[in-house]
Parts: structure tokens; sequence; C-alpha cells
């Protein structure tokens, strides 16, 4: 919004006794006609300082690289994997540490310049900043090449919801990229970029690269500024970098992370970049590693998934580092306290018009004003993950006053404390990213139960990590006999640790290599249907 100079209207409308009278109700006030009339002056004086705000202007950074093209939709032949929404060009600095290379960026980050659509068919809108993230690879010398697909509004872990139609597997386009990042993932494992950006709330960069076989990292929460994303809640939301390889994804980690007063995520510190990359060959040797029980359970993970874990644990034991069972009680609960969390957080999120309350960076009004009218006039293209949290927010809110907010709440600090108390005995605890592989997409329109049903099979490993806020990195561990699918080992170390994982990361690659799973398929859109 421009700053008005010299108005004459325009300014906020004061509500008049009868408004007030109904809004009172909304809040169960019982207000009589006096005191409706008292308080429209009342409001009357109040909104004085609303209006002077409009007359205030806040300051925005400048775009430094302003060589962008925001291209525009690919076709079928340029991007046969559906990993992208958008291809654009936005030059990065000609020297730093990540120059020469491509970046896809989720779609549901800001690109100034470039529309932002988070895989909907309601209202885009185009962003005049840069997310802190985009701004620092771009100042390390990437080029960013397109925005990648999606779940509708990041709400799913299989692609499925995309509005634009599923990311496509780039070991076999007839399943699942994984959501919510799946083009991220899928633009990675087909080397149609570099690096990539996705982000996490429940396992969503994680869950690409395990599908995918590449390698993603769940940061510990608040290490890697979130600005610029649209928002699920700000103690949940996590920016991650994705790439075909442990030291890539650690270098691009060293660019993106560190404090920045635009960041709404509160943290308990100022944190400094991390220096992932220097230790990538410092080995596991005399590490003690945890074996998560929960994770690993025959009910819970595939048989191909266990053999490639077991595999993986075998190469840090051959690395010299000593693995012993943990147990972690609340860990399979873990998904039942993020979904009631996620009703009433997500719930207020949209109350706020997508920016979240609490919010203390740097806000962007125009995303806030589109999101505040896709949610009044567009609600029922919502995706089915959002109408169930607008819906059982809503519901638990007022039927029973945010009680199992505050008990869910109270379970995640608990839970975190059992993480945190398996770290008094090891360095780091590893379990299967995903228990299963990608699994094969739906060959036909699906009504919303049937894709909710399918949504979140994958999520029990990575959840955990998103409430407790620990970093989590996702590795290639292996690949599964039947399918030829890669499978993936998740990594967590305590807070602040997150070069350790890349530690491990780098012995587990050494003996599964990069990206298996075999060589991309190039196959022709209808071929996909003749396969599945």
């Amino acid at each position: 919004m421009a700053m008005p100079r010299g108005r004459i209207r325009g300014f906020v409308r004061r509500p008049t006794p009868e408004q007030l009278t109904q809004l009172g109700a909304a809040e169960h006030l019982s207000l009589t006609p006096r005191e409706a009339e008292q308080y429209a002056a009342i409001l009357d004086r109040t909104l004085v300082g609303v209006d002077r705000v409009d007359e205030l202007s806040a300051p925005t950074p400048p775009l430094v690289y302003t060589d962008r093209d925001p291209g525009g939709p690919p076709c079928d032949a340029d991007d046969p994997f559906h990993a992208f929404i958008r291809r654009c060009q936005v030059k990065g600095a000609p020297e730093g540490p990540l120059a020469g290379l491509t970046v896809g960026v989720k779609d549901n980050l800001a690109v100034a310049g470039i529309p932002i659509t988070n895989a909907s068919r309601t209202l885009s809108y185009t962003p005049t900043t840069d997310a802190v993230v985009v701004a620092r690879l771009l100042a390390a010398g990437a080029d960013i090449v397109g925005k990648t697909n999606l779940d509708d509004f990041s709400t799913s872990g299989t692609g499925e919801s995309s509005w634009y139609g599923p990311a496509r597997n780039a070991v076999d386009p007839t399943r699942s990229a994984g959501g919510s990042s799946g083009g991220s993932g899928s633009a990675v494992r087909s080397a149609a970029v570099d690096l990539a950006l996705g982000v996490d709330e429940g396992g969503s960069a994680r869950i690409p690269a395990s599908f995918n076989g590449v390698v993603s990292i769940k940061p510990t929460q608040g290490l890697v500024p979130s600005h610029g994303l649209t928002y699920m809640d700000h103690t949940i939301d996590s920016v991650c970098p994705m790439a075909g390889t442990v030291e890539l994804t650690a270098r691009m980690l060293d660019v993106i992370s560190g404090h920045s007063d635009r960041d709404p995520q509160w943290v308990r510190a100022r944190p400094a970049p991390t220096a992932a990359a220097a230790s990538l060959g410092d080995g596991v040797a005399g590490l003690r590693i945890g074996v998560v029980t929960e994770a690993a359970d025959p009910a819970l993970c595939e048989p191909g998934v266990l053999a490639a874990f077991d595999t993986a644990c075998s190469a840090l034991r051959a690395d010299g580092a000593s693995l012993a069972p943990v147990s972690i009680p609340l860990w399979s609960d873990a998904w039942a306290i993020e979904t009631t969390l996620l009703l009433h957080m997500a719930w207020l999120t949209a109350q706020s018009d997508g920016s979240g309350y609490s919010h203390l960076g740097e806000m962007d009004v125009a995303r806030t004003h589109a999101f505040g009218l896709v949610r009044r006039l567009e609600a029922d293209s919502f995706p089915p993950f959002f109408k169930v949290w607008l819906l059982g927010g809503r519901y638990l809110h007022d039927s029973y006053f945010s009680t199992y907010f505050a008990k869910a709440a109270n379970l995640r600090r608990a839970l975190t404390a059992q993480v945190d108390a398996a770290f008094e005995e090891f360095d780091l605890l590893v379990t299967p990213t995903t228990p299963q592989v990608a699994p094969v997409l739906l060959d036909r329109p699906a009504e919303d139960p049937e894709l909710l049903s399918r949504g979140t099979t994958m999520v029990a490993n990575c959840c955990v990590l998103n409430l407790s806020g620990h970093p989590a990195l996702a590795v290639p561990s292996g690949v599964d006999g039947p399918t030829g699918m890669p499978t993936s080992i998740q990594i967590v170390a305590p807070h602040w640790a997150d070069a350790l994982t890349f530690q491990a990361g780098a012995v587990i690659e050494a003996m599964a290599g990069t990206t298996p799973g075999g060589a991309s398929p190039q196959l022709k859109p209808r071929e996909w249907q003749a396969l599945s």
C-alpha cells in the first residue's frame, strides 16, 4: 500500500452504534443502546490513531539484484515432471559461494517481481520484496530459475492437491514427488536445478527429499529466517535447503542461516550462520547414536525402508560410531499433537489474514490484503486440509474454549523434553525419514476425503521435529528392492548442532551414493497413465 499524502478522503469508516451492537454480540458482549452510543464515540477518537498509521511510512530493504525476468508457465516438453509452476530468471551476484548455481524456489516464498500462487486457484499476488533466504541466495551468487510446484497452500504430503497438477517423481513419474515441496524435490532430482528451497511444517521438505532420493535439512527452529513465506504458524514454519548431495545442501544452509531482523520467528537466541560444509569430512568416530525404536517399528515402516535403514546404521558403526536403541514414548503421538495444534494455530493465522499474530518481523501489507480477499471471497476453493483447519479450529475454539490447544501445547513441551533427554545419552538420533517409499499417484480425479486420507501417511517420523524444533537431515540410505525407489535416513541433532547432522550424512552418502534409485526415465506425459 502506498502512503497517502494530503488526502481528503479514504479515512477508516467509524462503526455505527448498531454495528457495535452486532460486533459486541460476536464477542459475547451485551451492549445496551446507551453503551453502544458511548463506545461509538470512544472508537471515533481511538481510530484517529489508526488513520495516522496510514500516513506513516515503514522502510523496506531496497532490491539489490534487479535483473529479473518473470517468465511464465512451462509446457510439458520443458517441464516433464511438473516440477515448476513458473520458469523465471533472477540473476544473482557475479561472485560468491554459490556462484553459477541455479535455484528453484517453492512457490510459497516471495521473489520480488514474480507472481506467487501457493499452487492454488485462488488470487495470486506479486511481491515487491524478496524473502530473506532468497536475498541471501542471490547475494551468494545463485540464480533463481523457477518457482516450484507444491501442494495447494502446502497442506498435504503427496502433491495431489496442487491446482496445477501434482509434481511427478523424477525417478518414476507415476509416483509422488512428495509434499508439500514436491516440485523442489523433483526439480533437484531431475537436474532441472542445482539447488532448491523447500518449506517444512510436518515433513514437507524431508518427505520430497526421501521420495526423490535427494538431501534436505529442517534446520533448528529459528536458525533460517522464514520472512516472505505463506505462513502456517511461526513456531513450526521452517525454510529448508535441498540439493542432490550432502555437500551442496550444507553450503546452501551456511548461506541462508543466521539472524535477521525481518524474521517473524521468536527464538531465545540470535543465531549465527552455520559452518556445516567445513565439518563434512569429520566423520562420526566416537559419536554415540541413538536409534529411535518407535520410529523403526516394523508395524510402521515398509521392509525395504527398514533394510536400507539397517545398512545405513551399519555404515555409521563402520565409521566408528556406537549405536544403541532409545525410546521416546511420545514419538508415536506426535501427529495427534501437531494436528490438534494446527487446528488452532492455522485457524488463528487465517484470522490474521495469513500473517500470524505475535509476528516480530517485517510484514508484507500487500500479501496480507491479498490473503484477506482470498479468505473472504474464494474460501470455497481452499484445499481440503485448510478447510479442516478452519472448521475444526473454529469448532474447538467456540465449543471447548481452546482447552485442547492448551493441552496440546503442554504435550509439545513434554515431547521436546523427551527428545532433549535422549541427547543426554546420545550425540545424534537416527530414524527412517519416511516409513514408505514414494506411493503411486492417483490417475483420476479424487474427492476431498480420499485426498485427506492419502496426505499424511508419511509424516510420522518427520512431524516430531517440527514440534520439538531439533534439526533433522534427510539423506538417501539406499534403494527399496521391489520398487527400485529411493529410501532415506533422518539424522537428528541437539538444538543448534545442525552441522553435526552433516558429518553423519556424509558417511551415509559415501555408503549409499548420491541420488540412488536408478536413472530418471524420460517419459512423455501421455505415458504416465499407461504405467499406473
